[in-house]
């Protein structure tokens, strides 16, 4: 029988489906993960470092170098989750970590709050737009790689296609909902109803609210993360020294050819879909309006086709393997930025849609790193993975600054050129069904194939 402990960790296990939990069990991590990527999704108008950051930048008048430069800032602090998952390897700590990580977003978005709120000078205000966007970068990154090792322990394979329909489908509608919400607090109006004289909330209030608000769901989120269920090896991961860690981290990614090879593409695909910030600010040149004035929209629309999208792709994912959904998400980017270059008027704001929904590839190429590890080596890879992306945090910059000596057009033809690169990489390169090789597995791993997990 499976025993619990104290943190509702499972002390001992036995034989199931792929994690020695009872279903029911699994059930639960399903839901979990699901509450709290919505709590992430509710918190999106301020946690997807970008929209909302430009438009105040705007609003404080910058070059559209500055207004990418939180984006940047968020994004080059991903090598963080490196040092944390070589100070705390151990499986029995994953839940307190995570906690953390959940407790800083928090506090961070309540600074910038009382920052705003303390009305100070334009440079104040984007020096703490950028020093949150940097600590929320490393937060955020412990966030990912945590529960995506809670997945690899916490579910079988065939769950987390049901954990990405619920997550990313019915937890995408939270975004919807938290979006049209930033909509009515800076513009004053959403979806043609103009709020009453009560319910306007002038500059800088209306994003204090933003920040607080997501301050409030991020420490929700830190409280629910005890309700995990998570089995625990027999043999624990130890920490090794530093530069052991690092050097064996690496040399285990550049010898494991998919694992290679997914970290390339991934770094790719992302730096391709970071000609996002760059959307926004063509809003004034398509639609002829500002983009702060429908950057509220654009988020909804950004968040309403994850919803479809994530509900499918989850579907997809338990019906074929791994490497479809990786082609669906790049399509989709690429359809994204060809609809920005040759689609005008209102009808432009579409490709905030397309692009939400080819924002999946987050979890599908990170889903396809997961399946080629070992449990005891989810963490580490994860890390290194997202550690090797932080290299996109040059990309938002990279484009404001093709914008501003080419227009901001050159930037997406820029964008399609990496992400057409990025598919024939994966069709190429990849195999359908990744698994963990034999040689990478560690004692604790063999320990709980022994034991049936």
């Amino acid at each position: 029988m499976a025993n619990s402990n104290t943190n509702g960790d499972i002390a001992s296990t036995t034989p199931g489906d792929g994690t020695g939990l009872d279903p029911r069990l699994e059930n639960r991590n399903v839901l979990i993960y699901a509450t709290l990527t919505s709590l992430l999704f509710l918190s999106a108008p301020t946690l997807y470092v970008g929209f909302v950051q430009a438009a105040l930048c705007k609003r404080l008048l910058t070059s559209d170098t500055l207004a990418n430069v939180p984006a940047t800032a968020f994004l080059s602090m991903i090598w963080f989750p490196v040092v944390i998952a070589w100070l705390i390897p151990q499986a029995r700590r994953l839940k307190a970590t995570l906690s953390v990580a959940f407790g800083v977003m928090a506090l961070m978005c309540a600074a910038v709050a009382v920052v705003l709120l303390s009305n100070p000078r334009p440079a104040v205000i984007i020096g703490a737009l950028i020093a949150h966007a940097a600590v929320l970068g490393a937060a955020n990154g412990v966030v990912l790689t945590l529960n995506w090792e809670a997945i690899g322990r916490g579910m079988s394979e065939k769950r987390r296609g049901k954990a990405f329909s619920l997550a990313f489908g019915v937890g995408a509608s939270f975004a919807v909902v938290g979006s049209l919400g930033a909509q009515l607090l800076l513009d004053g109006s959403v979806l043609g109803w103009a709020a009453p004289s009560w319910l306007n909330v002038a500059y800088p209030n209306s994003y204090v609210i933003l920040f607080l608000t997501s301050a409030m769901f991020m420490a929700t989120a830190a409280s629910l993360v005890r309700f995990y269920v998570i089995p625990l090896p027999k043999v624990d991961v130890q920490r090794q020294p530093f530069n052991v860690a690092i050097l064996g981290g690496l040399q285990a990614i550049i010898r494991n050819r998919p694992l290679r090879y997914i970290c390339l593409a991934y770094l790719l695909v992302y730096f391709g879909n970071m000609a996002q910030v760059n959307m926004s600010l063509f809003t004034k040149e398509a639609v002829g309006v500002p983009s702060e004035s429908l950057v509220g929209y654009q988020l909804a629309l950004r968040f309403s086709f994850k919803i479809v999208a994530g509900a499918l792709l989850g579907w997809v994912l338990a019906r074929t393997y791994p490497k479809i959904p990786l082609f669906v998400t790049i399509g989709l980017l690429i359809t994204c930025v060809l609809w920005v270059l040759f689609v005008p008027g209102y009808w432009f704001l579409i490709a905030f849609g397309l692009n939400g929904a080819g924002e999946l590839f987050g979890v599908y190429f990170v889903n396809y790193a997961v399946s080629c590890s070992p449990k005891s080596q989810v963490r580490r890879n994860l890390a290194f993975l997202f550690c090797i992306s932080s290299l996109v945090s040059f990309a938002p910059v990279f484009y404001g600054w093709i914008s501003d000596h080419w227009g901001l057009r050159a930037s997406f033809w820029a964008a399609l050129v990496v992400l057409l690169f990025t598919a024939a990489l994966v069709q190429l390169a990849l195999p359908k069904r990744p698994q963990p090789r034999p040689e990478d597995l560690t004692a604790a791993d063999l320990a709980e194939k022994t034991a049936g997990v």
